[in-house]
């Protein structure tokens, strides 16, 4: 019989057995597909240096918040928080000294949003990296857009940019009409 490894709870390897972890030709037991699935993100996540898992939990909690935010704040309250909105301007190609947090930011919403149990879409997204560029004191804007997909529908969109790095909700955003943005601080 394979031993559970050290980090699977007890109670989940005796569901697998229960579920379905029959012996292969081998006779060895084979886990489910979504044990193998967390075994594999668990030693993924363990791999990285310290600061970098502070950086993927901060990441997934910010996303499930501004998911909650979503479903349950109506917009009008969550726009409050963030400032008034901006007529569109073009974006400014000036260096700012802020572009290591941004890209930080971006590849941990990037690695933590596909992972989480829920599909997570472009504005809570956005949200959790503007909540977490704002807590390092890093300027960003929130941007909304329409997208035409054909004549009679469109659809929005919400992307996120700092110190001239797409933290994320591109590339889609090149085929956006903005509406507006939300600017951070300065």
């Amino acid at each position: 019989m394979v031993r559970p490894a050290r980090w699977l709870p007890m109670r989940l390897v005796k569901s697998a057995r229960a579920v379905g972890a029959a012996p292969n030709s081998e006779g060895t037991p084979v886990q489910p597909r979504f044990l193998r699935r967390i075994r594999w993100l668990w030693r993924r996540f363990r791999s990285q240096p310290w600061g970098k898992r502070a950086l993927l939990l901060e990441a997934a909690v910010c996303i499930v918040a501004a998911r909650l935010a979503i479903l349950i704040v109506p917009f009008s309250g969550i726009s409050r928080h963030m400032g008034g909105m901006h007529q569109p301007e073009p974006p400014s190609d000036q260096f700012i000294p802020g572009q290591t947090p941004a890209r930080d930011v971006s590849w941990a919403i990037e690695r933590v949003a596909p992972v989480l149990p829920f599909q997570v879409v472009c504005l809570p997204r956005a949200l959790a990296a503007w909540q977490m560029l704002r807590r390092r004191g890093v300027p960003s804007r929130l941007h909304f857009g329409i997208v035409r997909t054909n004549p009679n529908q469109k659809q929005a969109h919400a992307w996120l940019d700092s110190c001239g790095v797409e933290v994320c909700g591109y590339p889609e955003a090149f085929d956006c009409v903005e509406i507006g943005f939300f600017a951070g601080p300065r």
